[in-house]
């Protein structure tokens, strides 16, 4: 990646981490066979699921005010329903990173409700980018949690 399109270097590692110099073969007149660069991740698959995947918002039942006590309870269990198929039972642990602003204490309830068996600790002094900004840390957390 050239310097200037991802200006801070945190998120450029990051970011490089995806990409792989490949072995260059030769065919039979002697020219490569291969692009020795290649993105490791499925980038059509991201572009093509991104508005599916930045859609995803879990305050966006926002109930009508002016329906019934009786339509309200319904909608309120249709909710709850909707609410328990997005829910994941398996273990889940996140790292957070206590500069960033994307996990907030408010957010905690939202984050149980949506995977109650979740495990939540904080790295102090680093941004969303926990495993590029401290990748030491982010390391041993992830095998202390995985070896419990």
């Amino acid at each position: 990646l050239r310097q200037g399109m991802l200006e801070d270097p945190a998120l450029r590692a990051f970011v490089l981490t995806n990409l792989e110099q490949r072995r260059i073969s030769k065919d039979d007149d002697g020219k490569n066979n291969e692009v020795p660069l290649r993105w490791k991740i499925h980038w059509e698959g991201i572009v093509r699921e991104l508005d599916s995947i930045a859609g995803f918002d879990v305050h966006d039942r926002v109930m009508d005010d002016s329906a019934s006590d009786d339509a309200t309870e319904i909608i309120s269990q249709q909710q709850q329903q909707q609410q328990h198929d997005m829910q994941y039972e398996g273990d889940v642990f996140f790292i957070h990173g206590g500069a960033s602003r994307f996990v907030r204490h408010s957010y905690i309830s939202t984050i149980a409700s949506f995977f109650p068996n979740h495990m939540l600790t904080t790295i102090r002094g680093v941004g969303h980018w926990v495993h590029a900004e401290a990748p030491d840390d982010t390391i041993a957390l992830l095998k202390k949690y995985l070896d419990r």
